[in-house]
């Protein structure tokens, strides 16, 4: 089962990165692949949570039901999807002092379909493995650019 773990220290607190992990409605308008996102259910520290991704031609919806500790961490677990076996994923957010923290994300995931999974296997790491890099982005945009103090 393919694995990708990427993290990133930012010059943003936890609660602010939290925030955007968790904004899932929000993804669409950031990270170029995703073509819908949509927070399904929302109830205390749960979340049912779908995606849509278009990238070079592959396209595919799936569901997770998310655990939330906020500001700490976000557990993801495929509820459905036809293009995955199984799919799990933590972010994890760690401060480092009031205007910093470390972000860490690792996704595991198995496809369905086998000449179709050994050919969409490598594109969905891709899109993993450039995830923080895109949050961190999106923090620039959302909170204005900061340096580490």
């Amino acid at each position: 089962m393919p694995t990708v773990n990427r993290s990133l220290i930012v010059p943003y607190s936890t609660h602010e990165m939290y925030v955007l992990a968790n904004d899932v409605g929000c993804y669409h308008e950031f990270l170029p692949w995703c073509n819908s996102s949509t927070a399904l259910q929302s109830e205390g520290e749960e979340m049912l949570a779908s995606i849509g991704i278009a990238f070079k031609g592959w396209e595919t919806t799936f569901t997770t039901r998310n655990e939330l500790s906020p500001d700490r961490s976000i557990h993801m677990q495929l509820a459905e999807g036809p293009a995955f076996e199984s799919l799990t994923g933590d972010w994890q957010f760690e401060t480092l002092d009031e205007s910093a923290c470390r972000i860490e994300l690792t996704v595991s995931f198995s496809m369905t379909g086998g000449v179709t999974a050994k050919m969409l296997s490598p594109v969905f790491s891709r899109i993993c493995a450039q995830l923080i890099e895109a949050f961190a982005e999106r923090a620039k945009q959302i909170y204005g650019e900061r340096a580490f103090a």
